[in-house]
């Protein structure tokens, strides 16, 4: 069995409800090893162990684990007897791997059976000896290049060499139900993103002008929201919702205050689907000042669509880094694919302060309540996003 030490960073500070954040990682690192023929993970300790089949190779297993939110690292661990002499060699073999006479070392051991014949210190300073002689490397006790970890318990000892970086964050399924508008362009993914990274359990909602509901199937937007879900294997409804009637009652209407109106009417749309899934809050990818409906005068206007909080994790980044995050997740190039989001219809000299009386005026004119009625009954699509 291949053998993984997981360390989880801010779950440890959760007191009395750690059990329940640790019992929820525990579950979604099972997701993500579904396909091995046979995977144990359990609370172990301050940590988790992981022990997975040989039939899933090793650099697989290593990149779903680095992208589980709630780890804070991982370790690949060489599994032996609690025995000195079996530790020893399993220590020394691991070094021998990665400590040369050019690179620094030390030996750090952790006995969790206290009864364990040897002192930390002692094994520490034994293996470590064997260690000098064996490869000719220095000991520096304090920012070695090397750090040779040994933990030692009851019915067996772990010894590991490499720390591989985890996601951090919660584990998704621990903060509640949120409901993320979901565009076509390259800021709402990531947002999505940072949401399951604070443990939250997506539902998306996407605004379209395709003809109709098999062609929205068949865009680039339900790609878009499997790549987000994939590395966690949450299923979750996205809902394609045709901006059809909007556009319909807005072809007559001359107005700079069109996008905030639209806006508006999506956050009308979402608190309703939001309040029949029990979701606590709207998600949204807007930045300060990037486009004209997100100065915040406009963004103030467009919250007072809803009495849901709105949740903005992009709110103070600019592009570049939207982008860069967007690239590391895996979802700009479906972002930059050509697509024509509804938001893009109303960007023609738009006003960057709307005026609350010319909002309520457009609102009026084109009957915002039986539109929204419309919408609901006639041209939503829920479609699962399963995996």
């Amino acid at each position: 069995m291949q053998v993984y030490i997981v360390h989880f960073g801010e779950l440890g500070l959760k007191g009395r409800n750690r059990i329940f954040f640790v019992r929820q990682l525990v579950e979604n690192i099972r997701a993500v090893l579904h396909d091995a023929e046979e995977a144990n993970v359990s609370p172990f300790y301050s940590h988790i162990l992981v022990k997975v089949s040989p039939d899933l190779p090793a650099e697989i297993i290593e990149a779903r684990l680095g992208q589980v939110f709630g780890i804070a690292y991982f370790a690949p661990a060489m599994m032996t007897p609690a025995e000195f002499e079996t530790i020893s060699q399993a220590a020394l073999q691991l070094a021998e791997g990665v400590v040369t006479s050019a690179t620094t070392f030390k030996v750090d051991t952790t006995r969790g059976d206290k009864q364990f014949p040897v002192y930390s210190q002692e094994v520490d300073r034994e293996i470590g000896a064997r260690i000098v002689e064996r490869t000719g490397a220095p000991v520096k006790l304090k920012d070695p290049d090397v750090t040779v970890s040994i933990q030692i318990y009851e019915d067996a000892s772990y010894c590991f060499v490499r720390r591989l970086p985890g996601a951090g964050g919660l584990p998704v399924g621990v903060s509640g139900r949120v409901l993320t508008l979901f565009s076509g362009g390259i800021d709402s993914p990531v947002a999505a993103h940072m949401m399951l990274k604070r443990g939250c359990t997506l539902d998306l909602l996407h605004f379209h002008l395709l003809p109709n509901a098999e062609l929205a199937r068949a865009s680039k937007i339900v790609d878009m929201a499997r790549a987000v879900l994939a590395p966690h294997r949450l299923a979750a409804p996205l809902y394609l919702i045709s901006a059809a009637p909007f556009e319909t009652a807005m072809a007559s209407v001359n107005t700079r205050v069109a996008t905030v109106v639209f806006r508006r009417f999506i956050m009308h749309t979402a608190e309703r689907l939001a309040l029949q899934r029990k979701a606590l809050a709207l998600v949204t990818g807007e930045s300060i000042g990037q486009v004209a409906s997100q100065t915040l005068p406009n963004i103030n206007m467009i919250s007072q669509a809803t009495t849901l909080p709105i949740l903005r994790p992009l709110i103070s980044y600019d592009k570049s880094e939207i982008v860069a995050a967007a690239q590391r997740i895996g979802t700009y190039e479906f972002s930059i694919q050509p697509y024509k989001d509804p938001c893009s219809i109303h960007a023609r000299n738009p006003s960057t302060w709307a005026n609350l009386d010319e909002v309520m005026r457009v609102e009026t004119e084109i009957d915002v309540p039986t539109l929204l009625e419309t919408t609901l009954r006639d041209y939503v699509d829920e479609v699962w996003i399963n995996f």
